[in-house]
């Protein structure tokens, strides 16, 4: 069976109900900041003004706070090192991943993750020139970690390679199931593989009597487990291209990409175990994939706390964001803002009373913002890999000129679901501030949809009683979604 981790939901209750005010929601607008860059990907800040623009194909630039290069040559060129047959075919390897040490720069160090001629991924770490901090030491190389990847022409995706150093000082990794379609090697439950995975490692700390560089945190889940990596943090991952940590709380925000049907939003709070077990490809979100082959390693499953739906669009992936902790624009604070690379969609994902909401803010006619990026203050960019743009993500507060933009109108939005617990018989009161049609469903501990029906919601309060339905007792979720918006809520069945 598949458990739900409610820990979570209810501890962030408090801190996102204070945060977040529905009635205030941002307007959501891209605004140039830099441009004339080769296949931008990612963007880290090293702690001071500057910013580092990551190219695929193997390069590393250095901005300033105005976006300007601050050298006519890059700080880091690897292109010697890193594989990818993008753009000229169907490819997501390359140069992936970048971040500095949280000490830096008295620890003057980086690490990257890309992809080999090998066809491996490869965690390494360069030096930063003590007498240029503008230029990278290119000989100073040190392979932390290299993870074998499935090798074939079908397997050119789901290689992840985000890097971040979490509150606690220690580095975590990303790596994705390997490719090609429905994992088909079963890697993501494989406890005796990195790939559908994230890692912790301590890289302060060189084991030198295994001949590592790194060492392995004593709390990690699966130290001295029988066939299992002791530095996998957890499981059950797709393609986990971009995650990241709350500047302010620590939490951890864990995007998937999803197959065909669902992506889904992940969230562990600081201080939380590891070990947990994000489905794939046992389940897709919250749904089955394919649970009587997918190998199943026995650890419960952790449900995410959004998801949405894109059954009419094949051509959905959610590439993650940040939790908005900069001061420019307080509508924005303490939001987490991410979008999709295929649907070209920004969204918001906030607590709001009992219910997550993730309110479709801003639709891009130009769907390949491919990351975004955060700079020490806590501002936000988005990066444009067909264009070579970084943009600033700002609030507009207004009507988006010549782009679809969503209205600021969700102040009447709620979600009820009453009693609960219940004894299987409930009413669902959905209040919503115009004419809308929404998606109702409702899944069960195991991720079957055990309910789905559309509605057509008018303006104010929508009442649905349900009373048919013969449940088990246990957890479920109440999903609901429209063209703008989705909502989950968890409720308890007690016979």
């Amino acid at each position: 069976m598949k458990t739900r981790i409610l820990a979570c939901v209810f501890l962030c209750l408090m801190y996102f109900s204070k945060a977040q005010n529905i009635n205030n929601l941002p307007q959501l607008e891209l605004a140039p900041f830099a441009k004339n860059f080769q296949y931008p990907i990612d963007l880290a800040n090293c702690g001071d003004s500057r910013l580092f623009v990551v190219e695929r194909l193997g390069k590393i630039w250095a901005i300033d706070s105005t976006g300007k290069k601050l050298t006519q040559k890059p700080f880091l060129d690897i292109t010697d090192e890193v594989f990818t047959i993008f753009p000229d075919g169907y490819d997501e390897r390359g140069l992936l991943g970048l971040t500095f040490h949280p000490n830096f720069p008295d620890s003057p160090y980086f690490y990257v993750n890309y992809i080999g001629f090998d066809s491996n991924s490869h965690i390494s770490r360069f030096k930063v020139d003590p007498d240029n901090p503008n230029k990278a030491l290119r000989n100073s190389e040190v392979i932390f970690l290299t993870v074998s990847q499935p090798k074939g022409k079908n397997y050119v995706n789901h290689k992840a390679g985000c890097l971040k150093f979490g509150p606690d000082g220690y580095l975590y990794a990303t790596f994705g199931d390997g490719g090609f379609m429905g994992d088909p090697h079963n890697n993501a439950q494989d406890l005796g593989k990195f790939l559908g995975k994230i890692i912790r490692i301590d890289v302060n700390k060189p084991d030198k009597k295994n001949n590592m560089h790194y060492s392995i945190p004593s709390d990690n889940p699966f130290v001295g487990k029988p066939n299992a990596r002791d530095e996998i943090w957890a499981c059950g991952l797709r393609n986990p291209f971009r995650f990241s940590f709350d500047k302010l709380t620590g939490d951890l925000w864990l995007p998937d990409v999803g197959q065909d049907k669902w992506e889904e939003i992940n969230f562990q709070k600081n201080g939380a175990k590891g070990g947990r077990n994000y489905g794939w490809s046992c389940y897709e979100g919250n749904h089955n994939y394919k649970f009587d082959g997918c190998d199943y390693n026995g650890l419960p499953y952790t449900f995410p706390i959004v998801e949405y739906g894109h059954t009419e669009n094949p051509c959905a992936a959610i590439t993650g964001g940040f939790v908005y902790r900069g001061s420019m624009y307080p509508k924005m604070y303490g939001m987490y803002v991410y979008n999709d690379y295929c649907t070209g969609k920004y969204s918001v994902v906030f607590r709001n009373t009992q219910t997550w909401l993730n309110v479709f803010m801003l639709d891009e006619d130009d769907a390949a913002y491919v990351s975004i990026g955060e700079d020490t203050k806590g501002e936000l960019y988005a990066i444009n890999e067909s264009t070579g743009m970084i943009e600033h993500i700002i609030d507009a507060s207004q009507k988006i000129a010549g782009k679809q933009g969503y209205t600021n109108n969700f102040a009447a939005l709620n979600l009820k679901l009453s009693p609960n617990p219940n004894k299987g018989q409930f009413t669902i009161e959905l209040t919503v501030p115009a004419n809308e049609n929404y998606s109702v469903s409702i899944t069960d501990a195991a991720g079957t949809t055990i309910f789905a029906e559309n509605k057509s919601a008018v303006k104010g309060l929508n009442r649905w009683n349900i009373s048919s339905l013969k449940l088990n007792e246990g957890v479920y979720m109440l999903h609901v979604q429209s063209a703008r918006v989705s909502l989950t809520q968890n409720f308890v069945v007690n016979k």
